[in-house]
């Protein structure tokens, strides 16, 4: 059952036994426990968009196939102050993806920003894209997923108090590992004989206490199976408030999209939220094997469509059932 666990977050082997899901998204989250959905639902009121329908019919965004996206959405990321190395790093990451998948049968990758008549894409079905990944372009490693690419740009700004031992990442089972993909990715992995089957990624050069860092912030939270919006952000914030993580106050925000299976909720997807002087960008990996994006928005309440619609238009491909989910920015919700 390797790389099954989230369609937006895990590389996925065996795409029918993929599993998470999410609710509709014209649902207002419940009163939380935290004062910061007062602050959040006080910002609503006075923008006057409390128990508005969201419709979005378009979508500006690129795949960073172009020189003139690449300076404009580096541009945008180092004023938002994060840090040049980290921008670097993920940039390597772009090119070494998009120089694999230009050919790719299932999409085109955009080069500079356009905008669409919808506000989802669709970047096609797994198979032909793993195809395009580890046989045409030859590849022995897996690709970077959307967690790791949106902490490498968010690690400066998360501190973490108590961290994980290694011994206890949840990445080392490859039937109960909600993060066994992710492992793969840093560490790689080994079949049973002791043969690589797939090496680290050779442009993620994390240090140990880095990665300890990662595995405790993205761990899965216990929860009640089944329970609400409310339950969860109660659970996810005694967790983190538990390891002592907590985020800076910076220009840039990490987002995150928590779903459930069974008695945990984890990170389906994760992306990095810059506000802009014209409104938002949201920088993300769309999924394992499908493209880089960043995307331009008027609002937040977009940004949660989008996330939303997204998540369903990948779900329900392969007819997957549509659970609880929240979102979060850094450790609010959005």
């Amino acid at each position: 059952m390797k790389k099954t666990l989230i369609l937006f977050a895990a590389a996925i082997l065996f795409i029918l036994t993929a599993f998470s899901g999410c609710v509709n998204s014209e649902e207002q989250y419940q009163a939380m426990i935290d004062t910061s959905l007062a602050d959040s639902e006080t910002t609503a009121i006075a923008s006057g968009t409390v128990n508005e329908k969201i419709i979005s019919d378009s979508l500006t965004y690129t795949n960073l196939n172009s020189d003139a996206s690449v300076k404009e959405v580096k541009e945008i990321l180092t004023k938002a102050n994060i840090p040049s190395k980290s921008i670097d790093t993920v940039f390597d990451w772009i090119a070494d993806f998009n120089a694999a998948m230009k050919n790719c049968p299932s999409f085109t990758l955009i080069g500079d920003f356009t905008t669409i008549d919808k506000n989802t894409v669709d970047y096609g079905d797994y198979y032909p894209m793993s195809t395009e990944w580890y046989k045409n372009a030859g590849k022995d490693y897996d690709d970077i997923l959307c967690r790791i690419a949106a902490f490498e740009l968010n690690r400066e700004n998360i501190s973490v108090k108590n961290r994980i031992l290694k011994e206890n990442f949840d990445c080392w089972d490859e039937n109960d590992s909600w993060l066994f993909s992710d492992g793969t990715i840093i560490f790689g992995e080994e079949t049973a004989e002791g043969r690589i089957r797939y090496r680290p990624h050779p442009l993620l050069n994390w240090e140990d206490d880095v990665i300890s860092d990662y595995f405790t912030l993205f761990d899965p939270v216990e929860i009640i199976g089944g329970c609400g919006e409310r339950e969860m952000f109660e659970a996810i914030k005694k967790y983190w408030n538990g390891k002592g993580v907590s985020f800076g106050e910076e220009k840039y925000s990490l987002i995150t999209l928590w779903t459930q299976y069974k008695d945990v909720t984890a990170v389906s997807h994760a992306a990095v939220l810059i506000e802009t002087d014209n409104g938002y960008l949201l920088f993300e990996k769309t999924n394992p094997q499908s493209p880089y994006s960043a995307a331009r928005f008027s609002s937040i309440d977009d940004i949660k469509r989008y996330l939303y619609d997204m998540l369903e238009l990948d779900y329900s491909k392969y007819d997957l059932d549509i659970g609880t989910y929240i979102i979060l920015k850094n450790d609010e919700l959005l």
